[in-house]
C-alpha cells in the first residue's frame, strides 16, 4: 500500500496542471467535499446555471484550472422555438451570495449538437461542417448582446453543452471556493420572431515541426510557433502540416498575422453581425482585416491590467446593419501582444462570429411555428 500510495504521488506530480485539477476535482466531488452539482434557475427571458465549486488552490494559466461540463436543456417540459440572445459568466462564492472577480473566469464554451440541432429543420447536410461552436465568454468579456432583433434559434427541449472552466493568475497565498453562474438571455418565437444569424469560430494557428516541437522558428519553418502541448489545440493543414492553436509567446512585444479566408469558408458573401474575442492576456490589439479591400472590419482594443495579470476588458463588434463579406476576398487576423513578464506566457486568439443565416429563416417561415 505504501508503494501504491508513494508511486500514485510520484505519478501525480509528473503531470502537468491541469491535468492534476481534473483528477483533484474528481476526488472532491466523489468524496462529497464540495458541491458537485448543477444547478438551474429558469424564467421567462433568461436560463442561469451555476457550476459545481470550483477549489482554487494554485496559479491557473488558461486550460489549467478546474472545469466543469454539462449537457444542459433550457425547458424539457415543452418544445417551442426560442433566440438566444445574450450570453453571460460570472463568478460567485461558493455560497453564492457574493459576486467574485471575473479574474476567475477563464471561459465558459456554449455549444449546439449539430446533428440534433440540424435534423430537426432537416438541414443535415450541415451536419459535421464546422465545430458546432455557439460562442464563448472568457477572460476580459463577461458578458455580450446580440444586436436588436437578431437570436440563435433553438428548441426550448434541445440538448445544448456548457463548458466552464477557472482561472489564477495572481493569487498564490490562500486556498478559497468558487462557482460560475452562466446566462443565458432568450427571446420566445410566439412573443418575438427575429432574424436568425449562424455562429463560426475562426482562430489564429501556426505551424511546429511534430519532430523538434519546441524548437521555434528555423529556415524551414520561419512562422513556426512553440505550442504549449502537442496533444490538445493541434489542428493538420491540407497538406498534412501540424498546427497550434495554443502558442507560447517570450517576453516583450510580438506581432502575428494568419489568414483566415479558408477557415471563413464563405460561399458567395455573408452578412456579419457580432464578433466577440477570445484572448489571453498581454493581448492588446485583434484586428479582422479585408486584404482586398485594406479595410478594418474589427478593431478589438484589449485593456490589461497594470497591477495584474488579466484583460480588464476585450470589447465586442456589433452591428445591426452587417458587414459584406465576400467569396472572392481575402481576410487576415493581425494580432499585437505585449508580454511585459520576464517569463514566457501563453496565447490563444479566436473570433466567435455571427452572420444572417438565410437558409434557416427560410425554414422557420415555411415551419409556421
Amino acid at each position: 500500500m505504501v508503494l501504491i500510495l508513494a508511486g500514485g504521488f510520484i505519478y501525480f506530480n509528473t503531470l502537468k496542471t491541469r491535468h492534476q485539477e481534473l483528477i483533484k476535482s474528481k476526488v472532491y466531488y466523489a468524496l462529497n467535499l464540495v458541491d458537485s452539482e448543477w444547478k438551474k434557475d429558469l424564467s421567462n427571458d433568461r436560463v442561469v446555471f451555476t457550476t459545481p465549486t470550483f477549489v482554487i488552490s494554485n496559479i491557473y494559466k488558461s486550460m489549467e484550472g478546474p472545469k466543469s461540463d454539462q449537457f444542459i436543456v433550457i425547458d424539457d417540459s415543452k418544445e417551442e422555438l426560442l433566440w438566444l440572445t445574450s450570453f453571460k459568466t460570472n463568478a460567485v462564492s461558493a455560497d453564492e451570495s457574493r459576486k467574485m472577480s471575473n479574474d476567475f473566469v477563464c471561459h465558459t464554451n456554449f455549444e449546439y449538437r449539430d446533428a440534433e440541432h440540424y435534423n430537426r429543420w432537416n438541414m443535415t447536410e450541415r451536419i459535421n461542417s464546422q465545430y458546432p461552436r455557439i460562442t464563448s465568454i472568457s477572460n476580459g468579456v463577461e458578458d455580450f448582446q446580440l444586436p436588436e432583433g437578431f437570436g440563435f434559434p433553438v428548441f426550448s427541449n434541445e440538448r445544448l453543452f456548457i463548458n466552464a472552466q477557472a482561472l489564477n493568475h495572481n493569487i498564490t497565498d490562500s486556498s478559497f471556493h468558487i462557482k460560475h453562474k452562466i446566462e443565458i438571455g432568450y427571446t420566445k418565437h410566439r412573443d418575438k420572431a427575429l432574424t436568425p444569424l449562424q455562429p463560426k469560430t475562426v482562430f489564429m494557428m501556426f505551424p511546429f515541426d511534430p519532430e523538434n516541437p519546441y524548437q521555434g522558428p528555423t529556415e524551414q519553418l520561419p512562422n513556426a510557433c512553440i505550442p504549449v502541448e502537442t496533444k490538445n489545440h493541434t489542428y493538420i493543414d491540407t497538406k498534412g502540416n501540424p498546427l497550434s492553436g495554443h502558442w507560447i509567446i517570450k517576453p516583450g512585444k510580438h506581432q502575428y498575422s494568419y489568414d483566415t479566408s479558408a477557415q471563413l469558408n464563405i460561399k458567395d458573401s455573408i452578412r456579419l453581425h457580432q464578433i466577440t474575442s477570445h484572448l489571453h492576456p498581454f493581448a492588446e490589439r485583434f484586428q479582422l482585416k479585408d486584404k482586398t479591400t485594406n479595410e478594418i472590419i474589427y478593431d478589438c482594443k484589449s485593456e490589461n491590467f497594470s497591477n495584474k495579470i488579466g484583460l480588464k476588458q476585450t470589447p465586442s463588434f456589433s452591428s445591426q446593419k452587417g458587414v459584406w463579406m465576400y467569396e472572392d476576398h481575402t481576410y487576415e487576423m493581425l494580432l499585437e501582444i505585449d508580454n511585459t513578464t520576464d517569463t514566457d506566457q501563453e496565447m490563444m486568439a479566436s473570433m466567435a462570429i455571427f452572420y444572417y443565416d438565410p437558409d434557416m429563416e427560410l425554414k422557420i417561415r415555411e415551419s409556421q411555428l
